[in-house]
């Protein structure tokens, strides 16, 4: 089964991921992409935030581009964005997060406030912005909660989800990646979905690649809705583990 998934997945990502040319999420400042720069955000009490890199700026916003101009012309053919975060060991995607941005409020039919007026410098930015409760910026707060030499006293306080996500992604103590991560995001038109000949919406490719990922990927995927709510037991009663001393953290060593 999970050679199944495999083929599924890198099927998919064959489809439409181009990770010859990947994306960095960072703007970074060494050679090896791991520094990741700071830049300031907010208007009353500034704090310090990790950076966006310019193309994954430009990446992002021709495709929310894509899905506001489909809203207007009331045309019907996208959903919304998925998007996935990752890092590569040598030419393979290993997954770090699978989501999504709707086009809709939960409400009614107008345009989602994640998609609306998207600028490089607001906080919401289609999920991927510096203010709180957004990815960059509840990373920020995790990550540099940690750093001595970075004050980030005007932070909110870090939360465990993104304390999570900072511990895998980042050296400790420093806002130095582990190793380069990378962006992708497409305007969804319900395209082909993991499995032949289905053309799911926006929700369901987003549970169907998470379900898939994380069978494959379970000691790097940060999803947590879509996967077992104790992943440990279930990896063990699927038997990737061999014994009460061996935990999720092993599996960097195996062969996925």
């Amino acid at each position: 089964m999970r050679e199944t998934k495999r083929t599924l997945w890198e099927s998919w990502l064959d489809r439409y991921v181009d990770s010859d040319d990947p994306t960095p999420l960072f703007a970074t400042t060494d050679d090896a992409g791991l520094a990741v720069e700071l830049t300031e955000y907010g208007r009353r009490q500034r704090r310090p935030v990790l950076r966006r890199s310019e193309a994954m700026n430009a990446q992002l916003k021709q495709a929310v581009e894509t899905v506001v101009e489909d809203h207007e012309t009331r045309r019907g053919e996208y959903d919304g964005l998925v998007y996935l975060m990752y890092t590569l060991e040598e030419s393979q995607v290993i997954p770090y997060y699978i989501g999504k941005t709707g086009m809709y409020r939960r409400s009614d039919d107008g345009l989602s406030a994640n998609l609306r007026n998207v600028s490089e410098t607001g906080g919401k930015f289609a999920r991927w912005g510096y203010g709180n409760a957004y990815h960059i910026g509840d990373l920020s707060a995790a990550v540099l909660d940690a750093c001595e030499d970075v004050d980030a006293a005007n932070h909110d306080a870090p939360t465990e989800k993104y304390r999570t996500w900072a511990r895998r992604l980042f050296e400790a103590g420093t806002h130095r990646l582990r190793r380069p991560v990378y962006f992708w995001v497409r305007a969804w038109d319900r395209s082909e979905g993991p499995y032949p000949d289905t053309y799911p919406y926006l929700a369901e490719l987003e549970y169907q690649l998470v379900g898939i990922a994380y069978e494959l990927f379970p000691e790097t995927l940060l999803n947590t809705e879509g996967v077992p709510n104790n992943p440990t037991a279930y990896a063990k009663a699927r038997g990737w583990i061999a014994d009460e001393r061996t935990s999720l953290d092993d599996f960097a060593d195996v062969d996925r």
